[in-house]
């Protein structure tokens, strides 16, 4: 009888190390879990800051903010020109202002994720009138 009660506790040891690792297997694959889930979610928001640097940069060298809008694909609601990017959304606000000796251009791109403002840009420049 004394084997008998020396192959149970065995069991009962293998048992405890098996649950052991299951209930460890469970806790790491949930933190795996969490952590390619924010690896993608940071993913998208580099590519919606890389995108609206872009936009900014691009509104900078044109000589007409809209046309280039409009080129980049905004669509105009009232005085802001927005894109969607499925994940994002870029909105842009540009203003024109004529000055004594040129025009002053200021634009704004901001970027909003799940509706959340994530980024704000200014992009503003100042073209001499030419005599």
């Amino acid at each position: 009888m004394k084997t008998g009660n020396r192959s149970n506790a065995l069991l009962v040891e293998l048992l405890i190390v098996v649950m052991f690792f299951m209930l460890a297997a469970t806790v790491l694959l949930q933190v795996f879990s969490t952590a390619s889930d924010q690896g993608r979610k940071a993913g998208r928001i580099t590519r919606a800051l890389d995108s609206a640097q872009n936009v900014a940069e691009r509104l900078y060298a044109a000589a007409a903010p809209e046309t280039a809008l409009v080129e980049m694909g905004f669509v105009r609601h009232a005085d802001v020109w927005t894109r969607d990017e499925g994940d994002y959304t870029i909105e842009a606000v540009s203003e024109t202002q004529d000055r004594p000796y040129g025009v002053w251009y200021q634009q704004e791109v901001r970027v909003e994720m799940a509706g959340e403002e994530l980024l704000t840009l200014p992009c503003s420049r100042y073209e001499e009138a030419r005599p």
